[in-house]
């Protein structure tokens, strides 16, 4: 994670969950009980299926359709004579790039194919902390070997599969509840998706809190079914256990753009990421208020002008993630659920790079909003 350690730091207002904080019940506020409990109610999702490891109800490491043993920095997959879905060869063939997500905050020295379709993972020790439980990286459901078959990306309307009789896996709020209205099964498979908001200004750590719960709060009322918000982050213990950061609740980023005129803002977000559109919008309209929030998103977006939503298309794997001139804040959404918390570190730190606050005032310029759910729907 060298490469994310640079001269520009930003703060973030909120809580990952893989850092320790508590979510909140989706449109509730309330906070949820411990992970034990979560997992005893359901509320945690019951994982993805082709997933190699899994995080247990305690938080500790367990078997998923792969086991494994770790001997240093060393770990290796073990499969059973029957397993299903890739092992070996196959299974090292379709994991992602080393420098794109999961990997992302982990140094690996070496990944060898060994016999029955064992595999072994050498990581290096990147940062401190780094090979901490490097196991957990293998509950990235990116690291199965098996396509997702999220339906549409998991954002487009599903309901002629739903009819058709398909097994679907969604994120399609109309969808989920049309699958439910039919009397299907509808399961959740996990809170796995994270979104925050960057903006060009910043306002004090509280104002930010304030902002990113207004927003959250508007976004589970009205947005994808499963949406929850969370209580706050602690960038903190990601830190501690990453390195490549301050200490506190700042991630690393560094400010290569424009200063934009009141009459061209904008917000950012992934056009084919209906949830991140839905975060746009309510950005846009609670800087129109004349209220103290409305006051709050002018300051942390900079401008008092009026502010307007553009889609963009998502980069390409390697790509450069490039900000607009024109962008006075942007949605971002990183993976959220099971895996390492290395890569979730490295991941954000990717994400926000380029938005370091205007003429780098102090302050808070990240809002953490909330998570969504992926939902499976059942064949009839």
């Amino acid at each position: 994670m060298n490469s994310h350690s640079t001269a520009w730091w930003m703060r973030l207002a909120g809580c990952a969950l893989v850092a320790g904080c508590g979510p909140s019940v989706a449109g509730s506020g309330a906070p949820v009980p411990a992970r034990g409990a979560e997992c005893a109610a359901g509320a945690v999702g019951e994982g993805y299926p082709a997933a190699l490891l899994r995080i247990g109800c305690d938080g500790g490491v367990v078997a998923g359709r792969a086991d494994w043993s770790r001997e240093g920095g060393v770990v290796t997959l073990e499969f059973a004579a029957a397993a299903a879905g890739p092992v070996g060869v196959d299974l090292v063939s379709a994991w992602p790039p080393l420098g794109e997500p999961p990997w992302l905050g982990h140094r690996i020295e070496n990944i060898t194919v060994l016999s029955g379709g064992r595999v072994q993972v050498r990581f290096g020790a990147s940062a401190e902390g780094a090979l901490d439980e490097p196991e957990r990286v293998f509950a990235d459901p990116r690291l199965s070997g098996v396509a997702l078959a999220v339906e549409g990306g998991g954002v487009h309307d599903v309901r002629d599969a739903i009819d058709a009789g398909s097994r679907v896996l969604t994120r399609h709020d109309a969808s989920v509840e049309y699958a439910r209205s039919l009397g299907r099964p509808v399961r959740l498979v996990a809170f796995d998706r994270l979104y925050m908001v960057v903006f060009a200004g910043a306002v004090e750590a509280e104002e930010a809190r304030e902002v990113g719960g207004a927003i959250g709060a508007d976004w589970v009322e009205w947005g994808a079914p499963g949406a929850r918000r969370l209580t706050g982050v602690r960038w903190s213990a990601l830190v501690e256990s990453c390195g490549g950061g301050a200490g506190g609740d700042e991630p690393a980023a560094r400010r290569a753009r424009r200063d934009v005129g009141p009459a061209s803002a904008t917000v950012s977000y992934a056009g084919d990421d209906r949830a991140a559109g839905q975060i746009a919008e309510r950005i846009v309209s609670m800087a129109m208020r004349g209220d103290r929030a409305g006051a709050l998103v002018q300051a942390l977006a900079g401008t008092a002008g009026r502010l307007a939503v553009q889609p963009r298309v998502r980069p390409g794997t390697g790509s450069e993630r490039r900000r607009a001139a024109t962008d006075v804040a942007a949605v971002v959404a990183v993976h959220g659920g099971p895996g390492h918390p290395c890569s979730l570190h490295a991941e954000v730190l990717r994400e926000l790079a380029g938005w370091e606050p205007w003429g780098g005032a102090p302050g808070t310029n990240v809002v953490l909003v909330g998570e969504t759910a992926l939902f499976e729907t059942s064949r009839p």
